[in-house]
Order: C-alpha cells, then structure tokens, then sequence
C-alpha cells in the first residue's frame, strides 16, 4: 500500500477504533456467534383440512448459553418463531413458555435456559386436499453468556405435515 493510500484511509480507520474503544466489550455484540441451539419440531401424525393443530418446538439451549425470552424487555431481542407463508396454511400466536430470571451483569433479565418448548398452532385451510405438506418455521432469537451478546440469529426449522382424507 502506498503512502497516499494509507493516508486516505487513516481517517476512516481511525475513527472505526475510536467509535469501539470507548465501549465496554460486554455491550459490543460479538462476532462468530457459537452455534448453542437445537430445535426439533413435533406434529401429529396427520391433520384435517379446517381443524387447527399445534406444533411444538422443543429447543435446547447449551450451557453457559441463554437466549432472550418473549416478552422481554423494550431493549433486548425477544425470542420469536414465526411459520413461512404456505399457501393454505396459517399460523396462530406462538405460545411461549415461562421464562426463568437470570442477573447478568447487575442486570435481572427475562430468558430461555436449557430445554423449552414452543407452541404453535396452524391450521390448513377447508380446501386443502389430503397429501404431505412441507412446513418451515424461523426461529429468531438473540443468544448471550454472561460475558456477551451475539447477533441476532435465524435458525430454520423444516417438518411435514399430512393432511388426512376427511372422515366420511
């Protein structure tokens, strides 16, 4: 790198380290996030058209980790799983299991630890015809230790449901 190119650069580097170094690292959100989460959907053997069903999504969570839970306070990421648009299928509100009160840095905080389970209900619409259905759900969740914080993260869940032939 040339001189002159190092010295348009300066400003811009320079204030990159100035903007990070008066920030406690526990507030920066950590880069390289460790993978510490598993989620694992469960639905019933078959479904009927009209009839909603739940889906529930047992997550585990390895330790030292937490994630944030829902609902959680203004300034944090709560913990949120949503069904990706499926013709002829909706989602209802996802259902989230109590949370367990952690102190982490001086702070009480609302989170997930271990194992939890997360509930939603769906329903295929009266038109569906029997047959296999893919299903995929985003969990999105903001994980920390007690040290920090890691980006917000996605994880994918993908199952099938089987939409039986209506009873007669």
């Amino acid at each position: 790198m040339t001189t002159r190119n190092l010295f348009r650069f300066a400003p811009v580097l320079f204030a990159i380290t100035a903007s990070l170094a008066g920030t406690p690292p526990s507030a920066n959100a950590q880069f390289n996030a460790p993978k510490f989460l598993k989620a694992k959907p469960a639905v019933p053997k078959s479904v009927a058209a009209g009839k909603p069903f739940t889906v529930t999504i047992a997550v585990e969570i390895d330790k030292p980790y937490h994630i944030q839970s829902n609902p959680t306070k203004a300034e944090y990421i709560a913990t949120e799983l949503k069904l990706e648009a499926m013709k002829g299928f909706k989602a209802g509100k996802a259902i989230y299991p109590k949370a367990t009160e952690a102190t982490i840095s001086g702070d009480k905080l609302s989170v997930y630890e271990g194992k939890v389970a997360i509930k939603i209900d769906v329903t295929p619409d009266k038109s569906v015809k029997p047959g296999k259905y893919p299903l995929s759900f985003t969990l999105h969740y903001q994980g920390c230790n007690d040290k920090a914080c890691f980006p917000p993260s996605d994880t994918q869940i993908k199952t099938v449901v089987v939409v039986a032939k209506a009873a007669k």
